[in-house]
């Protein structure tokens, strides 16, 4: 069953709860800075054309950027996809939400809720979007410990995005690496050739498949990896790095 039916009872109101609760847990603000928000949300509020809102929210996402403040990034993103609701602005403000809680040391749970909440508007819009599908998928798997569900819940939405498009690479990319992340060397080995039956040049699949052999001390495996990504590589300063990384790796042994 699609994650989107099961969290919608909450409405968005109990989710704009849950990223306030988020931010004011994550963010500590100075004086000087509070002002300068406070001050940028005031003239939002008095301001009734949509295009100046547009624009004052952007000072607030560049502002939050400046002082590293990514929850911040993400709340203001999401208040520019309310004013213009599209698949792409929901898509942005949930990336955010989820980029927030990655970076995050106490990882909220607040914050995951919040991303998986704007994923879902995506799917309201469009439930054919297997990107936003595949991010609901992830963050269950991520912030399953955090929001005491099983990551099995993430995973099963993440097979799920495959039964409907098995070529669809970035899903194959994520069940690769958690399974790297579970010891299931074996599994993320077939998912990753997977991946690069469908994409020859996907760097991420050759970087991971290394990791793996060289996790299991498959050295010549690894290197060998890499030489053939090398081979598929144009750019000149890429392949400098393998070659370094291919050297790192021989002094290691």
């Amino acid at each position: 069953e699609l994650a989107t039916s099961e969290h919608s009872d909450e409405g968005h109101e109990g989710h704009d709860h849950a990223a306030e609760n988020a931010e004011s847990s994550t963010i500590k603000l100075d004086s000087t800075q509070k002002e300068m928000f406070e001050n940028l949300e005031e003239k939002i509020a008095q301001t009734p054309d949509s295009e100046a809102k547009l624009e004052l929210y952007d000072s607030l996402i560049h502002l939050s950027i400046k002082n590293n403040i990514p929850p911040l990034v993400a709340r203001y993103t999401e208040k520019k996809a309310e004013l213009v609701p599209t698949e792409v602005n929901w898509m942005l403000a949930g990336d955010n939400y989820f980029k927030a809680f990655r970076l995050s040391p106490d990882r909220p749970k607040e914050l995951v809720q919040a991303a998986i909440a704007n994923y879902e508007r995506v799917l309201e819009m469009n439930p054919e979007n297997l990107d936003a599908q595949t991010s609901i998928g992830v963050a269950y798997v991520e912030g399953a410990a955090q929001m005491g569900v099983m990551p099995m819940k993430g995973i099963g939405i993440l097979k799920e995005v495959l039964n409907k498009d098995p070529k669809n690479v970035n899903a194959i990319t994520n069940l690769g690496y958690f399974a790297i992340q579970s010891g299931q060397y074996e599994k993320a080995i077939e998912r990753f050739e997977s991946v690069l039956s469908i994409d020859p040049q996907n760097a991420e699949a050759y970087i991971y498949l290394t990791d793996v052999y060289l996790s299991q001390d498959n050295v010549e495996k690894g290197i060998e990896t890499l030489e053939k990504y090398k081979s598929l590589v144009n750019d000149p300063l890429v392949k400098k790095q393998v070659e370094d990384y291919i050297k790192d790796i021989r002094n290691r042994k």
